[in-house]
């Protein structure tokens, strides 16, 4: 009696190489088939069969979007209306948050970006459109792209949606007939047409990792194990006939989706049936987690993971856990991996309003604020107001907007508690003036604050200690603590905290040395300086086409002898003789700009902030 053996060689897994190779006018995103041409959907298939991977992008892409975008305060008011009015709209169908969204997702998954750019008649950017970065195909010197959802066609000229486009000029004029793209790539050394992901080190352990997922539904499913000893007892094929059933049991039952699948046997005799017999494998439970957990750490590396945690993901050490690591993990995730990611879509946005004619820096992406320490939910309760925490659970505030302009009534209520407070504007020396965009009093306390730590021309803010301190070093920068609290005669202690204290003002730099402000506030006199606001019409105000508003009228009356405090327009009461009293939001009614049907809490009037001191 004979028995031959097969040993059934199952090979490995080939993962599509990547190749770039010139095909006409484009070069082909991949060479290999079953990809060729279409080597993003690789990266799609990746993307869509591994949970981790899906789970670790999609967060990114949170993180990189953040709060949104916010806008640069020193915009005049046309600039600011024209970016906030952009950041709703950047195209017909989507916020500017959305947009990026998009973008980000293309960048993390496929290594770059497309956007489409509109013009309009007048040369401006009239709207931007993401483009599918896996529907793009570039040519020799990236300055003509091809467009079509169908790569894999023949020949995709033919198809419907194809199209030639054009890098943006972003020195030139572009013109409204043309289509332009932006496109960017994710450098990396070696670089040729199309990027590569940040994640391309870790491609075996993402199939593997869908590779896995496969395998487990099967054998669940299946409800069989995989090894087996397969015995046919009805005499030895021959050669070629051998090779045949071999070749058929590696179609039927290898893979990840064939796994645990039973046989089936057709025999004419009961004796002649094949045996099945169960090889037993110890430790396959140990190595299928040992290789789970490899995968896991490959793939978190690949990312630049510094805790699993801050994607949703549960640590098994214990480590993710600790709070502080996790706060540490956090902030370390944002400077590393995050802020990049972010600066490089605040300059593509800059850029695009740049062109239009907004200089600087005109917008940046508010970043979500790094985990914390943890603080249990009754503390973090007993310290918010209901409005703060319907905030942080995405729910609406409470308080209703007031959109309501001032009735005839309350005018005159309103108009005479304003005659009979505030300062004569003769008794007062204007240091410096303010034209923030203020809608309402918290406006007003945020714009304050800002200008106390940024202008440091009041020097009210600081103490007596602190002005003798900062006073010390304008004369001395080296002066020891031991010293400062000797002449002051303190503690050291109290000296420690005014120098802090100064620092957090912007009265020392990193050094601990007196900025330039310090020096020159301190020169300031000692005289009570506050700040105060005045009425005023807009300096970009339209023409008027009718008269002011009765409110305006009044209040610019008002304008040419008085002054207010915060404090003095936070007591107007209605009248009932309730106090809140919003002027600011109250002030003359809200502006409808026709010709874009944009309205804006504005009319031609702003609140104006001034820093000032008594004249003597």
């Amino acid at each position: 009696m004979s028995v031959k053996l097969i040993p059934l060689n199952f090979g490995g897994y080939e993962l599509p190489e990547f190749k770039e190779s010139k095909k006409g006018d484009w070069f082909e995103y991949g060479t290999d088939r079953p990809y060729k041409n279409t080597y993003p959907d690789y990266l799609t298939k990746l993307y869509n069969e591994s949970s981790k991977h899906n789970q670790i992008i999609n967060s990114k892409v949170k993180f990189i979007v953040g709060q949104g975008f916010v806008v640069d305060e020193k915009l005049t008011f046309t600039e600011k209306a024209y970016v906030d009015g952009f950041i709703r709209m950047p195209n017909e169908s989507e916020n500017l948050d959305d947009l990026i969204g998009k973008l980000a997702k293309d960048k993390k998954v496929y290594g770059g970006f497309c956007l489409q750019v509109r013009m309009s008649k007048n040369n401006k950017i009239a709207a931007v459109n993401h483009v599918d970065f896996a529907d793009v195909r570039t040519g020799v010197d990236n300055d003509l792209f091809y467009y079509t959802d169908d790569w894999s066609a023949r020949n995709p000229k033919n198809n419907e949606d194809f199209k030639v486009l054009q890098a943006f000029p972003y020195n030139e004029d572009a013109r409204p007939d043309v289509d332009y793209v932006i496109y960017y790539k994710e450098y990396r050394p070696d670089l040729g047409a199309y990027p590569l992901p940040d994640y391309v080190s870790a491609l075996p352990y993402l199939e593997s990792d869908a590779q896995i997922a496969n395998f487990t539904l099967s054998n669940i499913s299946n409800n069989l194990s995989a090894g087996y000893l397969i015995s046919f007892k009805n005499g030895q094929p021959n050669e070629e006939d051998m090779a045949q059933i071999e070749r058929r049991f590696k179609d039927y039952a290898t893979g990840a989706d064939n796994a645990g699948k039973p046989l089936l046997s057709f025999t004419d005799q009961a004796s002649d049936h094949p045996e099945i017999m169960p090889i037993p494998v110890n430790g396959q439970d140990e190595r299928f987690i040992n290789l789970n957990n490899q995968i896991r750490e490959e793939i978190f590396t690949a990312h630049g993971i510094t805790s699993p945690q801050l994607f949703g993901i549960k640590e098994n050490s214990g480590l993710g856990n600790n709070a502080d690591e996790i706060a540490v993990a956090s902030q370390l995730y944002q400077n590393l991996q995050i802020d990049p990611e972010q600066k490089i879509f605040n300059e593509l946005i800059n850029s695009i309003l740049n062109y239009n004619g907004i200089n600087g820096q005109p917008v940046r992406i508010q970043k979500i604020e790094p985990v914390q320490r943890y603080f249990s939910e009754t503390a973090v309760l007993g310290v918010m107001t209901q409005d703060e925490i319907r905030e942080k659970i995405g729910l609406p505030s409470l308080q209703p907007e007031q959109k309501v302009e001032l009735n005839s009534q309350e005018d005159d209520i309103i108009f005479n508690q304003l005659e009979t407070t505030g300062f004569d504007s003769s008794k007062l020396e204007v240091i410096n003036t303010f034209q923030n965009p203020i809608t309402c009093i918290a406006d007003a306390k945020e714009y304050e604050e800002k200008i106390k730590k940024e202008s440091f021309a009041i020097t009210s803010v600081l103490t007596q200690l602190e002005k003798s301190v900062l006073a010390l070093l304008l004369k001395n920068p080296l002066l020891p603590v031991t010293e400062l609290a000797n002449a002051l005669k303190v503690e050291q202690s109290l000296i420690n905290q005014s120098i802090s204290n100064l620092f957090d003002a912007g009265a020392l730099d990193k050094d601990f040395k007196p900025t330039k402000d310090a020096e020159a506030s301190i020169q300031v006199p000692e005289d009570e300086i506050f700040i105060v606001y005045k009425y005023v019409e807009r300096p970009d105000a339209p023409p008027l086409k009718t008269n002011s508003r009765p409110f305006c009228n009044r209040m610019m009356l008002l304008a040419t002898t008085k002054r207010y405090t915060l404090q003095q327009l936070e007591l107007l009461t209605n009248d009932f003789g309730q106090s809140g009293i919003d002027i600011f939001t109250k002030r003359g009614g809200w502006y409808h700009n026709y010709r874009t049907n944009r309205t804006t809490p504005f009319c031609r009037h702003i609140w104006e902030q001034q820093i000032v001191r008594l004249k003597k």
